[in-house]
């Protein structure tokens, strides 16, 4: 991460939900890549765009982990192309099975953000914390908060996960390494797995834990047009 982002990126989700652009609708008909295929390299082509896991704490700020919760992170995005919008989403999941998808917060780059060529440039960061909060009749609940960071702002917002009754345990899945996706992909980067048992088996890449996962909740983002669906 650049040193110089890391306190604005962490007083957005410190004071969270300040501004949520335009949603997406749900249901998918694009691809979706949730294991690192496409590795990083100097070979790559303008076709693809990268997903990078960064630290998100140093020295200097390590005194606000607290106030981010022992699942946080950040996955730097680069992007070059035609579309527009920076889109989130969110896929549920039983038995390995997707079940369900809903849309999250989508970001649109601005006019100077495009070149000569017609194509968008984005440079940023995926920002996420996930904590266990109490309403006010004292039912805990789980929150995800997250941000995306880009030259010309922040955007955050929130989503409730709600477990289904009898999951217990659970454990976050996360993107290991650095990735490149396909411009007409999109990619999980975060995930909760959760279960009814007593142990439950985690792999190092997320496309393999959910063949396996009771419950699962991931995040999926994706570059898509003004009038597209991630």
């Amino acid at each position: 991460m650049r040193a110089t982002k890391i306190p604005q990126i962490l007083s957005v989700i410190v004071l969270a939900g300040l501004i949520t652009w335009a949603v997406v609708n749900d249901v998918s008909s694009r691809k979706v890549m949730s294991v690192p295929e496409f590795q990083v390299d100097d070979k790559t082509d303008r076709s693809t765009w990268s997903a990078s896991p960064e630290p998100l704490f140093d020295k200097n700020n390590e005194k606000l982990k607290p106030f981010m919760g022992l699942m946080s992170g950040s996955i730097a995005l680069q992007y070059q192309g035609p579309q527009q919008n920076l889109a989130v989403s969110f896929d549920y999941w039983n038995d390995g099975v997707k079940k369900n998808t809903s849309a999250g917060m989508s970001m649109s780059m601005m006019e100077n953000d495009k070149d000569e060529m017609g194509n968008y440039h984005f440079e940023g960061d995926f920002v996420y914390s996930f904590k266990d909060r109490q309403d006010p009749n004292g039912v805990v609940y789980s929150e995800l908060e997250y941000a995306i960071i880009g030259r010309n702002g922040y955007y955050s917002s929130a989503v409730r996960v709600d477990k289904p009754a009898g999951i217990g345990m659970t454990g976050e899945m996360k993107l290991q390494q650095s990735v490149r996706v396909p411009q007409n992909e999109s990619i999980v980067v975060w995930g909760l797995q959760g279960t009814d048992k007593q142990s439950m088996l985690s792999y190092s890449n997320i496309a393999e834990t959910l063949k396996i996962a009771k419950w699962a909740m991931t995040v999926r983002l994706g570059f898509i047009g003004p009038n597209e669906e991630l």
